[in-house]
């Protein structure tokens, strides 16, 4: 029985290894945000220090929970990029990991979670193309994982299994657990607008439209769970699970799904993939701007802003993310139920010899036997959709401070893509080739604080959005950091405000053609 329950562990937590940075809390307010700035709000694209940004690829991870704290002797990175030291290794050099010792639980009776998620960020573009219009072009992978309001009792069987004298036993006030895991792959194309510029107000607005092609999808929904111990069938030192009672929706898309992948245009837009859909991001900003007229000058085309420069005093910033859904209908690569079971067991010998998620799926339909009429043809699970809504100050001279709240929309209690929420403050120095923030948040829906260090020098980006528990500092639940490279060609200053030409004729609608 332990190993039925190590794979559910597996299938439902262990790709936080893999996955990731909440928000990239130390690039993403920045004037020189670029693509990052783009995916928490559209309309930054426009009126941006970039001329050109090209960004070229990067990765972003976070893990956070509320069940576990790490004490193993070495840190988390070490082990994920197997740099743990030869004291910790075994007679074949694989890494000595005791779950029972390195892992100590946090017993207190409330229902436990874990969140992860993450991203491999691949090449995009924003392209400035005059003073009031810009559009981006980008493509990312994102993964994500979330097993919210798990009764404390089924926490500690997912990660301990049964052995006969140890038996964890369910809660008398109802046993639950909600389970998502997700993939997909997503291509996005951005349009920005200047739509008010006088005197010291400047507004301007940004949408974004994505295509989202699934990768793998699966959920447990579990409700009204009912259990008792009894001795397994097969293995006399093992207990099985009777399984008194149970309602439930369980669904995953096989490994066909993973390997039917091509990046065509038949695949990206046909029906072809396990699950595809469409998406959108709608985004506002303001500026309030009482020097402006420092960074205007005249040439032989009119007045103008001086694009390398930041203008305002302070800027608000709000944007709805990821609306829309992923439908999952593809016969050939989905399986889900839905359905209620009284006195199941789960067994040992149900999963003996299954491999992988469809050996898993196999024995998960042995040990419940559903019928063709449980059986969901097909599902939607909805975006991780969010709020965003930040205030940044100039304090001085390239010395900024920012606020930022991520709201997230999306219950974990039906098949969905989840984000954690988080708010945060980030004071940063910021530079045209060199800038470093420090952002300091309550992070995992507002449950926990994080310090953060992120830089951007040149070419490359890096930090951490979580900078002591991803260096084994004070037992961590949770690990984030980030890193990336990128080609700015930055906006060009004026070569004078003092010369004087005679107005030019006003110009019509996106700056392109004159009026008539």
């Amino acid at each position: 029985m332990k190993r039925v329950i190590t794979f559910i562990s597996i299938l439902l937590g262990g790709t936080g290894s893999e996955v990731s940075a909440q928000f990239l809390l130390g690039q993403t307010g920045s004037n020189y945000a670029g693509i990052h700035g783009i995916y928490a709000n559209p309309a930054s694209a426009v009126d941006s220090r970039y001329k050109v940004h090209v960004h070229l690829a990067g990765y972003e991870n976070y893990l956070y929970n509320n069940y576990l704290a790490w004490e193993a002797p070495y840190s988390p990175v070490a082990m994920l990029t197997n740099t743990v030291s030869s004291k910790y290794r075994g007679p074949s050099k694989g890494i000595i990991f005791r779950d029972q010792e390195y892992l100590r639980e946090k017993l207190n009776g409330r229902d436990k979670h874990l969140r992860a998620g993450g991203e491999v960020r691949g090449p995009g573009v924003l392209i400035t193309l005059n003073e009031k219009n810009a559009f981006s072009f980008n493509t990312r992978i994102r993964a994500g994982v979330a097993v919210t309001h798990a009764s404390q009792s089924v926490a500690q069987l997912i990660k301990n299994g049964t052995t006969i004298g140890r038996a964890i036993e369910p809660e008398d006030f109802g046993t639950h657990v909600y389970a998502n895991t997700n993939g997909m792959v997503e291509l996005s194309g951005s349009y920005a607008r200047v739509m008010y510029d006088e005197d010291e107000d400047f507004v301007k607005v940004g949408v974004t439209v994505k295509r989202v092609i699934g990768l793998h999808q699966g959920h447990i929904l579990g409700r009204n769970i009912d259990y008792e111990y009894v001795q397994d069938p097969t293995y006399a030192t093992e207990a099985a699970v009777r399984l008194k009672s149970v309602d439930a929706q369980y669904g995953i898309t096989n490994e066909g799904a993973l390997q039917s992948v091509s990046f065509s245009p038949v695949w990206l837009l046909g029906n072809a993939p396990a699950g595809s859909g469409w998406g959108a991001d709608l985004g506002m900003v303001y500026e309030y701007r009482p020097d402006v007229r420092k960074y205007s000058y005249r040439d032989r085309y009119g007045v103008h802003r001086d694009a390398s420069k930041n203008k305002y005093l302070y800027r608000i910033s709000v944007s709805l993310l990821d609306i829309g859904r992923i439908l999952y209908k593809n016969p050939n690569y989905v399986e889900a139920y839905k359905l209620q079971r009284r006195d199941a067991i789960l067994a040992e010998d149900n999963f003996t010899g299954m491999q992988g998620i469809d050996g898993f799926m196999l024995g998960l339909n042995q040990t419940l036997n559903p019928s063709e009429s449980e059986r969901i043809a097909s599902y939607r699970t909805a975006l991780p959709t969010r709020l965003q809504a930040s205030i940044d100050y100039n304090v001085k001279e390239k010395i900024y401070v920012n606020a930022m709240l991520m709201q997230g929309f999306v219950s974990n209690k039906r098949a969905a893509f989840t984000m954690p929420s988080v708010l945060a403050v980030t004071p940063r120095y910021e530079g045209k080739w060199v800038e470093v923030a420090m952002p300091v948040a309550l992070t995992d829906n507002y449950s926990r604080l994080a310090l953060g260090l992120g830089a951007r020098l040149g070419i490359l980006y890096f930090g951490s959005d979580n900078l002591l528990s991803t260096l084994n500092i004070g037992n961590p639940k949770g690990i984030e950091f980030y890193f990336g490279a990128q080609i700015p060609i930055y906006q060009k200053a004026p070569e004078s405000n003092l010369k004087c030409y005679p107005q030019r004729e006003k110009r019509g609608l996106f700056g392109f053609l004159k009026k008539k």
